[in-house]
């Protein structure tokens, strides 16, 4: 007879153990589901003082070669390696170039790019390095395309996305 009031017992304990183990996944799915918070917000600030926050932009970041750059590539038997050709440009005309290629696209907002000193899966390089404001329309795909049509890199482009989808909430 005390076999029962042990077995209710135990079914009891392990029924409040599942439940707080449920309760605690339902917190964390919870926290999870709620709104995004944005990592980036552009504000035009209008000569009148009205301002208006840009939604559903980002920026993405990336690098290009500068007329500089080739100064620093690698050099076997006079001429540069195959794979690093593409770098290899003869002034910044270039560069430009590729800018109003990226602007003529509607979706791409404006961009900037600083001259910068740097190293990746290559030689420590100068070149440029870009902040582009696009619609969120405009993805990391269509970049890539774009720059390896452009710059007839056959070799991975690395960029760094800022979404400003989310929530306005503090």
């Amino acid at each position: 007879m005390n076999e029962k009031p042990q077995n209710i017992s135990g079914a009891l304990s392990a029924v409040i153990v599942c439940a707080m183990i449920a309760f605690t996944a339902w917190l964390l799915m919870q926290r999870h589901a709620a709104a995004a918070r944005r990592l980036l917000m552009p504000v035009v600030v209008e000569t009148n003082g009205n301002q208006t926050v840009l939604g559903e932009t980002r920026q993405m970041e990336f690098w290009t070669p500068s007329a500089r750059t080739k100064e620093y590539l690698h050099k076997e038997g006079g001429d540069f390696d195959a794979k690093d050709k593409w770098q290899v440009i003869s002034s910044d005309e270039t560069v430009q170039q590729f800018g109003l290629l990226l602007h003529s696209n509607v979706n791409v907002l404006g961009y900037r790019r600083v001259e910068v000193w740097g190293q990746g899966r290559s030689a420590f390089k100068p070149g440029w390095w870009w902040t582009m404001n696009v619609f969120t329309n405009y993805s990391v795909g269509d970049l890539a395309h774009a720059y390896q049509d452009f710059w007839k890199s056959s070799q991975p482009v690395f960029v760094e996305v800022i979404d400003n989808r989310g929530s306005d909430d503090k």
